[in-house]
């Protein structure tokens, strides 16, 4: 995720003189789950995020500035305005308006584990593979036990990603295991089968990363 990140801000820097974006891009939030979400929203660079409650069946739609970066996650069972599930895996939308070539950039990443389904929508913009595409991840594999997160109830919250439960360079594709050397591993590969366009392992991007010149986006969890 981190990787990603650091790319996606070294395209913006790249596009700086080329697009100076001016008005904010909604981003419309729609839960299918079957209860309340807590929707949860950090900036990149920012220590601490926003969290608000989604009914089920429900949307609620945020603004973000056209050069906004960030992701937006959600949890079931829980409520307020803080992650109650701090450092727990989750699926992510991550963006950044703005980017190379005046185009958003943006992708569902499981990098760090996963919680619900989600998928990433455009409001306008002519679907064409990576252009204005839609990634998806409707349904997701199941967690092994070695990876599986649980509360204090011994509730299981998420799944974590091989990176994440054992910390090693060749799951998190550093040190001797760094870009052009790092490979998709047992773990990741199940995802990747279960759900294709969506990051996977931090060396994905290929098959993972959009972009679109599109009037707003829709992210919905637990999408059909």
């Amino acid at each position: 995720m981190v990787k990603l990140i650091t790319l996606l801000s070294t395209l913006a820097g790249m596009s700086a003189v080329m697009c100076a974006p001016t008005n904010s891009v909604p981003i419309t939030i729609k839960n299918n789950c079957k209860s309340s979400i807590q929707l949860n929203q950090l900036t990149n660079d920012q220590p601490q995020g926003t969290a608000s409650d989604v009914a089920a069946g429900s949307s609620t739609t945020i603004n973000v500035a056209s050069t906004w970066g960030g992701r937006i996650w959600a949890r079931e069972g829980c409520s307020g305005s803080a992650d109650c599930h701090s450092g727990a895996p989750a699926s992510l939308a991550e963006f950044l308006m703005g980017g190379a070539a005046g185009k958003d950039y943006y992708d569902v990443s499981l990098v760090d584990g996963y919680n619900l389904p989600i998928s990433i929508s455009t409001n306008s913009g002519t679907e064409d593979g990576y252009e204005c595409g839609a990634p998806a991840c409707s349904a997701l594999p199941t967690c092994p036990k070695e990876l599986q997160q649980v509360d204090s109830d011994g509730n299981f919250v998420g799944c974590k990603s091989a990176c994440s439960a054992f910390n090693t360079d060749e799951y998190c594709c550093t040190g001797d295991y760094g870009r052009g050397v790092c490979d998709a591993n047992k773990y990741s590969l199940k995802v990747k089968a279960a759900c294709p366009n969506v990051y996977t392992y931090p060396n994905d991007d290929s098959s993972s990363m959009y972009a679109c010149q599109s009037t707003g986006y829709t992210v919905t969890f637990c999408p059909a």
